[in-house]
């Protein structure tokens, strides 16, 4: 059976493959050995049996080479090629309507979807599993970045978004996105454990969230809390955790979304805000008033056309969270609907390719990727469409911003490397510990 094996194993060229497909065949054979015992066969003949009934070695590894290979996800390359051109047409169009320092940003924005695309390739390349394993270093090292921002990070309009890296701002809230996909792989490691385990994905969750609101960054915190929340209601569903699930699930969104929104309806409700925080709560619920810019334009806006507004004077910085707004007033509606289909699209990609997984751990990480894309894309459309107030919003690869650009470019290639290992790994596999040595190993 071990020559067997060997010679078969030898016409698997994905080396990642190997273990899972020798592992499965073991099994398989070990299972016929034993019911070839059990029909009156001595063990040496049994497993002779059981050896040629799985046929020619070189025929049959060739047979699952041909399977268990890296796939390309070329509709979703398509996607991103076809997102990254009208991003870049975008800001050249406000470049060449606004000029001014836009014609200098258009020319920052080529270049940082150049470096995103060079991002994305490298986690494209670099296994998201490796990522799992080392999700908690990971974690730590964004954790000190948001405390650095926190606490000694360059103020800006009273916040703290932003450190220094090499004379550069760099936005430590747009990297803490990544926190989201680490995440899955922090939760992942305690597959099989009881309350305990939740109770520690608990505490990686908030902590982050924490620290991101002393910036202050509330939509950022949001972003983060409800995409972490989903991918370990997820978790908790799909049996990772020896918990009674209805009653967890049930926990876990009662208390961290519905009773804070609970206790802070009360408070209003109740006159127990300050004046100005009452303001502010009214503002959200009613998109900012009848005063809000967004509406005077969405009212003015054309289907196709412009609506001969001066965006310049209504919107700041129109090519950052007002972009859909600036292309639907010059260029009309059918504009910006054209943009929000083409995103909506690579979303429902994304969430396709996470749930079509056999591998448990890329699920998990592929649709927190999805759901950054997904709040993010709502947030920003319900802003520009006069819905919600103004509040800091990117819209994904298509906003200018650098750190949000190389973000976004950067979870899509922790996507596309979850659907190119997708026919390699198993259901569930071990993430060894970084200290040790040892390669991943099947637990289920």
């Amino acid at each position: 059976m071990e020559e067997y094996l060997k010679i078969l194993l030898e016409q698997i060229r994905c080396k990642k493959a190997r273990p899972y497909i020798r592992q499965e065949l073991q099994d398989h054979m070990e299972d016929q050995i034993e019911e070839n015992i059990q029909a009156g066969m001595d063990h040496e003949r049994a497993e002779k049996e059981a050896v040629k009934d799985m046929g020619d070695p070189v025929e049959t590894g060739i047979s699952l080479d041909r399977i268990h290979k890296p796939q390309i996800a070329w509709k979703l390359l398509f996607i991103i090629s076809m997102i990254s051109v009208v991003g870049i047409l975008a800001q050249i169009m406000i470049a060449r309507h606004a000029k001014g320092e836009y014609i200098s940003a258009s020319g920052r924005y080529v270049v940082h979807v150049m470096i995103g695309i060079a991002v994305m390739i490298f986690l494209y390349f670099l296994d998201y599993t490796v990522i799992a394993r080392f999700s908690r270093i990971i974690a730590g090292v964004l954790i000190v970045l948001c405390l650095l921002a926190v606490f000694s990070g360059n103020r800006i309009n009273g916040m703290r978004y932003y450190i220094s890296v090499g004379g550069r701002p760099v936005s430590v809230q747009a990297f803490m996105l990544f926190y989201v996909p680490v995440y899955g792989g922090i939760i992942y490691k305690y597959h099989g454990a009881g309350y305990t385990g939740l109770i520690k994905s608990v505490a990686w969750m908030l902590i982050p969230v924490i620290l991101v609101l002393r910036m202050p960054a509330l939509t950022m915190a949001g972003i983060l809390m409800i995409s972490k929340l989903v991918m370990l209601t997820m978790a908790v569903q799909k049996g990772w955790f020896r918990v009674q699930k209805k009653k967890t699930i049930c926990g876990l969104w009662g208390i961290f979304m519905i009773l804070p929104l609970a206790v802070l309806l009360a408070l209003y409700f109740g006159h127990g805000l300050m004046p100005y925080q009452q303001e502010r709560i009214l503002a959200f619920f009613s998109g900012g008033g009848e005063e809000n810019p967004l509406k005077t334009l969405m009212n003015a806006n054309k289907f196709v056309g412009s609506s001969a507004i001066d965006v310049d004077v209504l919107l700041p910085e129109f090519n950052r969270d007002y972009i859909l707004s600036y292309l639907s007033s010059m260029y009309g509606i059918l504009a910006g609907i054209f943009i929000c289909c083409v995103l909506a699209v690579l979303i429902f990609a994304v969430f396709n390719t996470a749930v079509k997984q056999k591998n448990q751990l890329g699920v998990i990480m592929g649709c927190g990727c999805g759901m950054i894309f997904l709040v993010s894309f709502l947030l920003n459309v319900l802003e520009n469409i006069g819905i919600f107030p103004s509040f800091a919003a990117f819209l994904p690869f298509i906003s200018a911003g650098g750190s949000y650009i190389i973000v976004s470019y950067g979870l899509m290639g922790i996507v596309l490397s979850i659907y190119r290992y997708k026919n390699v790994y198993p259901r569930h596999v071990k993430i060894s510990d970084p200290k040790r040595k040892s390669n991943d190993r099947i637990i289920g």
